[in-house]
C-alpha cells in the first residue's frame, strides 16, 4: 500500500504522529510528563525511529472512530427508569458453571441468597496432578471449603423454595447446561427492596480478602463473557487503569443507564474496590457523548468525593464504539493488558458483595421491544425464564417475530422462552415482523462497505467469501481471529449476506497459528 505522503515529508508526518501518541498517553495519565510518555513509547532511545513512526501512523489510522449510527429506540424503556423487582415466579432454573458443582439435593429447602453450588475443589495428586475427582462428597463441598480452582465461583439461590430438579436444560446461548430448578413455596408476595446494613470497615478490606469475597459471593462479569471477577482481577494484576463501561451502543438497551442514574455513588465505590483489587492507578468511566446527563452526574459525584484518580471519558454514539475491544483499541492500542474493563453493573455488584455482604443472585435486565406492553429495566433473579420476565412487563401486545437475548446487532435469537436469565443477559427483546425483515440473500458485489465500517479494520468480504468455500486457512490469513462479531458488516451489506454467521464458522475452523503475510 503506498504511503499517503511524499518521502520528503516523512519527518514532519512522523513528528505529528508521535506527538499525537504522546498526547493520548498524557491525557489518560496526566501526571506523566511528555518526556516520560516519550520514554515509555520509545524505551530504547527515547526518540522514534522511522519504522516506529510509520507503524504509529497506521495505528493512528486504525483508531479512527468506525461504526454505524443506529436508531437508539431507548425512550420507551426509560419512561420508567426507576428499577423494580417483580413478583417471584413459579420456578427458576439457576445455571451452574462448569467449574462449580451443586451442594444441595433434590427436595432441599433453600432461602434466597443461599449457596447452592460451590467451586470444584482440586484434590492433591491422586494419579495426575490437578485431577478433579469424579465423585465429590457433600462433606467436601460444604460451605466455606477453600477451592483450589481459581476460576470457580459459588452459585446462590435467586428465590426461596424447594429444589425440584438438578438436570441439564436448554440455555439462552443455544446449548445446554446444568441447572438447579427451584420451585416457589407458598403464595406469591411482592419482594421488598433489600436494605441490609452496611458493614463497618468494608472500604479497608485487604486485597486477598476482596478476591476471596468476590469468589464466594459468585460474582462474575455482567457481560457476555461472564468471567469470574476474581480471576479477571488476578489476570490484570498491576494494570494501570480500571475502565468502568457505561456505554450501551445497541438500540433498546438501557439497563446500565438506569442503574447509573439510580445508584451513581454505589457504582463509584464498587469501581474503587475493583481498582484496589488489581492495583490500578486510575478509574476511567466510559460513557457515550450523547448521554450528557450521565456524564455530568458521574463528574459531579467524583468532584464531591474529591477523587483525583477518577475521570470520565466519552466515546461517539456509534455502534460498536463503547464495546470493550473498541475501548482498548482507542485508548490503549497494543497495550490491552494495561487496563481491565468492567460493566457498571459489575461495579455495583462488587459494592453490594463487599459493603453489604450480598451474594450475586440477581441483575438488572432491560425487557423491551415494540411487542412488549411496558418496556422497562427490572431486577431479575438469575434463573427466571424469559417468559416470566416478559410477563413482569405486562406481557406482549402481539406475538413477536423474534425474541433476542441482547441487542438487535449482536444478540442471540431464541427458539423457546423457557430459557433462563444468566449473568450475561443484559436485555430481552421482543421484535415484530416489520423490524425483523428477512431479505433475500444475493451474491457479494464487492462494494467494500463492510470493510469501511469494520471497527477493527478487517476485510469481512474476503473472510466470508473464503468461509463459503470452506477455505478457512485463507480466512485465518485475513485475521478472522481479530473479529469482535459486532454485526456491522451484516447490517450494512446491500446483498444481505449472513456475514456474522460465516465469520463465526470461520473462527471455529480457522487454524490458530496462521497470520497475515
Amino acid at each position: 500500500m503506498p504511503l499517503p505522503f511524499k518521502e520528503s515529508e516523512m519527518g514532519a508526518v512522523s513528528t505529528a504522529m508521535d506527538q499525537r501518541a504522546i498526547k493520548t498517553e498524557t491525557e489518560i495519565f496526566p501526571e506523566r510528563s511528555p518526556k516520560a510518555a516519550r520514554k515509555e513509547l520509545f524505551p530504547s532511545t527515547g526518540s522514534p525511529s522511522l519504522s516506529v513512526s510509520v507503524q504509529t501512523f497506521y495505528s493512528f489510522l486504525k483508531r479512527k472512530p468506525a461504526g454505524v449510527r443506529l436508531e437508539r429506540k431507548k425512550e420507551a424503556s426509560l419512561l420508567h427508569w426507576s428499577i423494580k423487582r417483580p413478583y417471584p415466579p413459579e420456578k427458576i432454573r439457576v445455571p451452574v458453571p462448569e467449574t462449580s458443582l451443586p451442594c444441595v439435593r433434590v427436595g432441599a429447602i433453600v432461602q434466597v441468597g443461599q449457596t447452592i453450588a460451590v467451586p470444584i475443589p482440586v484434590i492433591p495428586p491422586t494419579g495426575r496432578e490437578g485431577a478433579v475427582p469424579t465423585a465429590v462428597t457433600e462433606k467436601k463441598l460444604k460451605i466455606g471449603t477453600e477451592a483450589r480452582d481459581p476460576e470457580g465461583v459459588s452459585v446462590h439461590a435467586g428465590m426461596s423454595g424447594t429444589v425440584g430438579k438438578i438436570a441439564v436444560f436448554p440455555d439462552a446461548l443455544g446449548g445446554e447446561s446444568l441447572m438447579i430448578e427451584i420451585l416457589r413455596q407458598g403464595e406469591t408476595k411482592a419482594i421488598p427492596s433489600p436494605l441490609p446494613e452496611t458493614r463497618k470497615g468494608w472500604n479497608e478490606t485487604p486485597v486477598e480478602e476482596l478476591l476471596r469475597s468476590f469468589q464466594h459471593s459468585g460474582l462474575v462479569t455482567t457481560d457476555p463473557s461472564m468471567e469470574p471477577v476474581h480471576a479477571k482481577l488476578q489476570r490484570h494484576a498491576g494494570a494501570r487503569a480500571v475502565i468502568i463501561n457505561g456505554c450501551e451502543p445497541e438500540p433498546y438497551l438501557t439497563c446500565e443507564q438506569a442503574l447509573i442514574l439510580s445508584h451513581p455513588v454505589e457504582i463509584l465505590k464498587g469501581a474503587e474496590l475493583l481498582r484496589k483489587a488489581c492495583g490500578a492507578e486510575k478509574i476511567i468511566f466510559a460513557l457515550e457523548n450523547s448521554n450528557l446527563e450521565m456524564v455530568e452526574l458521574i463528574r459531579s459525584k467524583i468532584y464531591f468525593l474529591k477523587w483525583k484518580h477518577a475521570k470520565v471519558r466519552t466515546v461517539p454514539a456509534l455502534y460498536p464504539q463503547g464495546l470493550e475491544s473498541t475501548l482498548f483499541q482507542g485508548w490503549f492500542p497494543g497495550n490491552e493488558e494495561e487496563a481491565a474493563t468492567f460493566p457498571a453493573s459489575t461495579a455495583f455488584a462488587a459494592y453490594e458483595a463487599i459493603a453489604l455482604g450480598k451474594p450475586f443472585y440477581e441483575r438488572i435486565v432491560t425487557v423491551g421491544g415494540e411487542c412488549v406492553v411496558e418496556p422497562r429495566s427490572l431486577w431479575l433473579p438469575l434463573g427466571i425464564s424469559f417468559q416470566d420476565a416478559i410477563h413482569a412487563c405486562k406481557g406482549v401486545m402481539r406475538k413477536p417475530r423474534k425474541v433476542l437475548m441482547g441487542g438487535p446487532m449482536a444478540g442471540t435469537a431464541q427458539t423457546t422462552l423457557e430459557v433462563p436469565v444468566m449473568a450475561g443477559t443484559n436485555a430481552i427483546l421482543g421484535l415484530p415482523q416489520e423490524i425483523v425483515r428477512e431479505a433475500i440473500e444475493e451474491p457479494c458485489i464487492r462494494c467494500n462497505l463492510c470493510a469501511d465500517h469494520c471497527p477493527v479494520s478487517l476485510s469481512p468480504a474476503m473472510i466470508t467469501l473464503a468461509a463459503e468455500q470452506k477455505e478457512f486457512e485463507i480466512a485465518a490469513e485475513y485475521d478472522v481471529a481479530d473479529c469482535i462479531e459486532c454485526g456491522n458488516c451484516a447490517f450494512v451489506c446491500p446483498s444481505k449476506r449472513p456475514m456474522t454467521e460465516l465469520i463465526r464458522r470461520a473462527r471455529v475452523h480457522a487454524p490458530r497459528t496462521a497470520t497475515r503475510g
